[in-house]
């Protein structure tokens, strides 16, 4: 249901504008931590598939999407930096409100209806987030969602963090529970690159030489490449390397990292408990106050991430697919996928010396079987 947005043509061609146009992602950043995690198109990406949830689960009519999109295309286009875009977002989200109740005339009439039928869509009947690994949906479907009770290698890493206390220090395989969010944004963040622990590993984000959307494109070789040189640099031996990169691939097959896009599990704020904000009397009741600034506190009210150990039903589940890997990965379709091959090191000017007399001696095995063909039939 919520992934239908992403098909319309309209936001497609957004997103390829956004893709290719520097004036469409090249922005200033707020200076905040959460900010400081999106790098290269994420943030110019999630903000847009923020924008676009928010139009499904608020205003939700297919009517005047086109429009909205078109709004956000000047939006992208003409403002130079994230935090006005999102302030801009909420502007917009406030026109669209009032065309939806039938309000005509100027918006401000009508500042209260529009504010409660926003807080009653996006908050009481709103949703958290949380990013999870594509492969497991199937199965939440059927049987519905247990923290930590799925598929995973997680025993084969402990081996790992145990031999080499360096590895996955802040990972606990044994916990029971998973986070939730309301900021759609970290979540589009978190589906991205989950499981963390395994992202962070063949990508680590401290490291200035490594590509940080390799993870992101699901791009197999990159990720094993940079894999290989971190574990070079901790002077691990050839045996030791391969048994770490024979774990990693296990996982990667089990993640179905080549042909999957970011999921991220929804469910209603009313099954935590969690869909009422403090103060909004206050803010219904403010009549000074612009109303897209008042949406805005609506929307972006964020209640602190939450731990969660129990089991939810599949009844109470949705989910979103983002087709962020969709724009970011240049396809060549002329070319057959491979699935998972082996990275071998780098070639060093001693394998080039070995590759020519491999050669070498191969032309002369020829030479001889072509002399030996001739000289039987003489």
């Amino acid at each position: 249901m919520f992934s239908s947005i992403f098909e319309v043509e309209e936001v497609k061609e957004l997103f390829c504008k956004l893709k290719e146009n520097p004036s469409y992602y090249d922005k200033k950043k707020k200076d905040s931590i959460n900010y400081e995690k999106f790098s290269g198109l994420e943030q110019a990406f999630f903000l847009l598939f923020d924008s676009l949830l928010k139009y499904q689960i608020i205003i939700e009519d297919i009517k005047y999407l086109p429009d909205y999109v078109h709004h956000l295309d000047l939006l992208w286009h003409k403002i130079d930096n994230f935090h006005d875009i999102s302030n801009g977002v909420s502007k917009i989200i406030v026109k669209f409100c009032a065309k939806k109740l039938g309000y005509k005339g100027k918006v401000e009439l009508h500042r209260r209806e529009i504010l409660e039928y926003i807080y009653q869509r996006y908050v009481v009947d709103g949703y958290f987030y949380h990013g999870i690994s594509h492969c497991y949906v199937e199965k939440i479907q059927r049987e519905g969602f247990v923290p930590q009770k799925y598929e995973n290698n997680y025993s084969k890493f402990e081996v790992i963090q145990k031999k080499y206390p360096y590895f996955f220090t802040d990972m606990d395989f044994h916990h029971n529970y998973v986070s939730f969010t309301d900021d759609f944004m970290m979540a589009c963040y978190y589906a991205t690159y989950s499981p963390m622990y395994f992202s962070s590993f063949l990508c680590p984000p401290s490291s200035k030489k490594v590509e940080i959307n390799c993870y992101a494109k699901g791009d197999y070789l990159g990720c094993f490449k940079n894999l290989r040189k971190m574990l070079k640099s901790k002077e691990l031996s050839e045996d030791e390397i391969h048994d770490i990169e024979d774990v990693c691939q296990e996982e990667w097959k089990l993640l179905q990292k080549n042909k999957v896009a970011p999921t991220i599990m929804l469910v209603k704020r009313s099954y935590f408990g969690k869909n009422q904000i403090q103060g909004i009397s206050e803010i219904l009741s403010d009549k000074d106050s612009d109303i897209g600034v008042l949406a805005s506190q609506i929307m972006d009210y964020k209640f602190d991430n939450f731990s969660w150990k129990k089991m939810i039903p599949s009844t109470e589940i949705s989910f979103v697919t983002i087709p962020y890997s969709d724009y970011i990965i240049e396809k060549d379709m002329g070319k057959v996928e491979v699935i998972l091959p082996t990275v071998r090191p780098e070639v060093t000017p001693e394998d080039g010396k070995v590759s020519f007399l491999v050669l070498l001696g191969s032309v002369f095995i020829l030479l001889g079987v072509v002399i030996s063909i001739i000289m039987l039939y003489q």
